[in-house]
C-alpha cells in the first residue's frame, strides 16, 4: 500500500493541492515551515480560472462571500482617465464569475477549514529529499524523516526542494520593487467593486476593495527609490502626490507598520517539473512577475489538475508527467505576457503617450479574447 502523499509548503498553492487530493480521496499531508499560520500579506485577485477551480471543489461561495467579487477592471493615467477595461459582466456570462478580491488570510483560513486538522504539520522546514522504494524520504530541520508516496514542492518562488532538484535556475530581474498594503477607507462609489491600475511617470499604483471599508494596495517603483522603510509612507506619499484621488487618500489611511516589500523578478521557465516522484507546482515551477494577476490562480489550477493527474494516472510519475504537458504552456504564456507588460507599463514620456493612445484606440472584446485564454480551463 502507498505511503500518504506530502505536501511542502503551506501557502495557497499547497493547500489547495491538499484540497483537491483528498477531495479525490487520496490520502496528503502538509508540511510548512513556519511555527504557525498567520493571518498574513495583504490581498490577492482570484480570476475567473481560479473561480472555476474552486467551484468545482465546492469553495466558491464561500470565497465570493469572503471577498469582494468585482464588476470592473480598468487600467487608467494618473489622473484616473481610463486606458483600458474589460466588461465584467460579460465575463462572467462567459465563465460565471468575475474576479474575486480577498485577503490572503481570509483565503488561507477557508482552505484550512477543508483539512483535517492532524494533516497539516507546523515548523517543518524540509532539508532534503531522498528516493526510497516506491516513495521518497524527506528529513527536516527538527532531525525528523517522513516517508511518503510522493511529494509536491508547493515552497514558493524561492524553493529550497527546486534548488536541490534543478539547481542552477536563472532569476530575472526587473529593476523594481513592489510595496503593498492595507487601508481603512470606505472608496467613493465609482471605484467600489473593482481593480484599478494607474500608470503614470514610470511608477505604478494599483488598489481594490476587498472587504468593505478595506482597500488592498500596491505601489511599484524603480528599484532604490525608496531606500529603506524609515518614513516609508512619507516616502510613497511623495512618489504618488500627483496622482488624482483616490491614490493619495489610501496611502494617507494605510497603515504603516505591516507594508509589505518585495523585489519583483521571475525565472527563465525551466524545461522539468518533476523528477521522480516529486513534483513542483505554483511560483515553484513557474513564478512569474506580477503583472497579470495571475500567481495565485495558476497555483490554484496546478493544484486541482495536480490532484486530477494523479487520481488518473498509475504512478506519480506518470500523473507529474501529465501534469507538466497538461499545465506548462499556459504556465509559460502568463510568465513570457507578464513579462511584457511589465516592461509596457513602465515607459515615459512620447512612448507612454504612444501606449496610452494605443491602449484607449483597442477595442474591448480584443481585449477580453485575449484574457479568455487565461480564464478557460483545459481540463
Amino acid at each position: 500500500m502507498q505511503a500518504p502523499g506530502l505536501i511542502i509548503g503551506g501557502g495557497i498553492a499547497g493547500l489547495a493541492a491538499a484540497v483537491a487530493l483528498q477531495q479525490r480521496g487520496m490520502a496528503v499531508r502538509v508540511c510548512e515551515a513556519a511555527p504557525q499560520i498567520l493571518p498574513l500579506g495583504a490581498g490577492i485577485w482570484m480570476a475567473p480560472n481560479a473561480m472555476q477551480v474552486f467551484q468545482r471543489l465546492g469553495l466558491a461561495e464561500k470565497i465570493n462571500a469572503a471577498g469582494v467579487p468585482l464588476r470592473n477592471i480598468q487600467i487608467v493615467d494618473g489622473q484616473m482617465r481610463p486606458l483600458l477595461r474589460t466588461n465584467q459582466a460579460r465575463v462572467r456570462q462567459q465563465f460565471g464569475f468575475t474576479t474575486t478580491a480577498i485577503t490572503r488570510a481570509r483565503l488561507q483560513a477557508l482552505l484550512l477549514a477543508e483539512i483535517n486538522p492532524a494533516d497539516v504539520l507546523l515548523a517543518k522546514s524540509c532539508t532534503a529529499l531522498v528516493e526510497i522504494p516506491n516513495g521518497v524520504a524527506a528529513t527536516f530541520t527538527d532531525g525528523s524523516t517522513i516517508e511518503a508516496g510522493f511529494v509536491v514542492a508547493a515552497d514558493g518562488v524561492h524553493s529550497p526542494v527546486r534548488g536541490q532538484l534543478f539547481p542552477g535556475v536563472r532569476f530575472a530581474g526587473t529593476g523594481h520593487e513592489v510595496w503593498r498594503g492595507m487601508a481603512e477607507l470606505h472608496l467613493a462609489p465609482a471605484f467600489k467593486q473593482s481593480i484599478i491600475e494607474a500608470w503614470s511617470q514610470g511608477v505604478r499604483f494599483g488598489f481594490s476593495e476587498v472587504a468593505d471599508g478595506v482597500v488592498d494596495w500596491f505601489a511599484v517603483v524603480k528599484t532604490g527609490r525608496l531606500a529603506s522603510r524609515h518614513e516609508l509612507k512619507t516616502g510613497l506619499q511623495a512618489l504618488f502626490q500627483g496622482f488624482a484621488y483616490p491614490v493619495p487618500a489610501i496611502l494617507a489611511a494605510a497603515d504603516e507598520a505591516p507594508i509589505i516589500h518585495n523585489d519583483i523578478a521571475d525565472f527563465d521557465p525551466i524545461p522539468q517539473w518533476s523528477r521522480g516522484r516529486v513534483c513542483l507546482i505554483g511560483d515553484a515551477a513557474h513564478a512569474a512577475t506580477p503583472y497579470m494577476g495571475q500567481g495565485g490562480c495558476q497555483a490554484v489550477e496546478d493544484a486541482y489538475a495536480l490532484a486530477q493527474c494523479l487520481h488518473r494516472e498509475a504512478t506519480p510519475e506518470q500523473a507529474f508527467a501529465a501534469l507538466q504537458r497538461l499545465r506548462q504552456p499556459k504556465a509559460r504564456h502568463i510568465v513570457h505576457t507578464s513579462r511584457l507588460l511589465g516592461r509596457v507599463g513602465y515607459w515615459t514620456g512620447p512612448a507612454a503617450a504612444l501606449r496610452n493612445l494605443a491602449m484607449r484606440a483597442a477595442p474591448a472584446r480584443l481585449v477580453e479574447q485575449q484574457f479568455s485564454q487565461v480564464y478557460t480551463l483545459n481540463y
